[in-house]
């Protein structure tokens, strides 16, 4: 069943392997997901609202806005253990990458 796949990410930490950037990222809810990151000395750890949709068994698209305006859009693949990422940054710029996402064991 396609939908029951995002409910499995709930509680789960990932880390999204982008070379040196690697955002982490928790899933706390349906619609909400915890983002910690280092870019530079700029530093990211907040609460986001999250869209979750399922597009088969372990393909998710994801996409939040953080506070500082950045729209993030995911294509996470559990499956094949890759992550597609689209940014628009609040200063205009786009981020785009493709990289590993890594399931970090629950603490």
């Amino acid at each position: 069943m396609v939908e029951a796949f995002p409910a499995s990410l709930i509680g789960k930490t990932f880390d999204c392997v982008f070379g040196s950037f690697v955002p982490r990222l928790t899933f706390f809810s349906p619609d909400e997901l915890h983002v910690q990151a280092s870019i530079g000395a700029t530093e990211i750890d907040e609460m986001v609202k999250v869209d979750l949709t399922s597009v088969r068994p372990n393909l998710v698209l994801v996409s939040w806005t953080e506070q500082s305006g950045n729209f993030v859009v995911q294509l996470q693949d559990h499956e094949n253990g890759i992550v597609h990422n689209y940014a628009r940054l609040a200063d205009g710029q786009l981020f785009c990458a493709q990289g590993a996402i890594q399931s970090i064991p629950a603490a």
